[in-house]
């Protein structure tokens, strides 16, 4: 499929993402076809993990090959602007 090289569309939100070396990521929040929102504990503190790095995804699972500090943490004032867009578009 062109529009979702990666398969990306199959990802459920919800899933836990276990980053290189079995640590837990967070949660996906968010599937994008070049990375996905990966929600972590507390307040402000969502991951971009690039779909490039998926190399598993198994017993409900997905593991990438990146770690916490390979990531990118999300701005978190880019974060609120962006939920509270689609909270008003309901």
């Amino acid at each position: 499929m062109s529009d979702d090289p990666h398969g990306t569309a199959n990802i459920p939100v919800g899933t836990t993402v276990v980053g290189y070396g079995g640590t837990v990521l967070g949660t996906v929040r968010e599937v994008h076809p070049h990375y996905l929102l990966v929600s972590r504990e507390g307040e402000h503190a969502d991951l971009d993990v690039p779909v490039h790095a998926i190399f598993g995804f198994e017993n409900g699972t997905l593991q990438v090959s990146v770690n916490r500090e390979s990531t990118t943490a999300v701005d978190d004032v880019e974060t609120a602007h962006r939920l509270n867009e689609e909270g008003q578009s309901s």
